[in-house]
């Protein structure tokens, strides 16, 4: 018998906190996006429209439109993230 007891949940480092909020605001965001985008593009036809050769299908075209837009929103969350954590802290003692 384990006779350990539930200290409740690990708290996370300032890191760990900071990566799971980009990368859940942005896979937020990617969702968005794709759902505008793919409401209004088919991507069978778009393929046609760049004249690109590959067969890519029109599910495999919904997972590189939503992976790259997820891509695109990850790194403007972490640019976020990053000039949010090393903007200089605000003096509010003169106020």
């Amino acid at each position: 018998m384990v006779s350990e007891e539930y200290r409740g949940a690990r708290k996370w480092s300032r890191n760990k906190q900071a990566v799971a909020t980009v990368i859940w605001i942005s896979f937020l965001a990617a969702s968005v996006a794709t759902m505008l985008f793919f409401a209004m593009f088919d991507p069978t036809e778009l393929m046609a429209t760049l004249n690109v050769d590959i067969d890519i299908g029109r599910q495999g075209g919904y997972a590189l439109g939503f992976f790259f837009f997820w891509l695109i929103s990850g790194g403007c969350s972490a640019v976020t993230a990053w000039l949010v954590r090393t903007a200089p802290k605000r003096d509010t003692s003169n106020r």
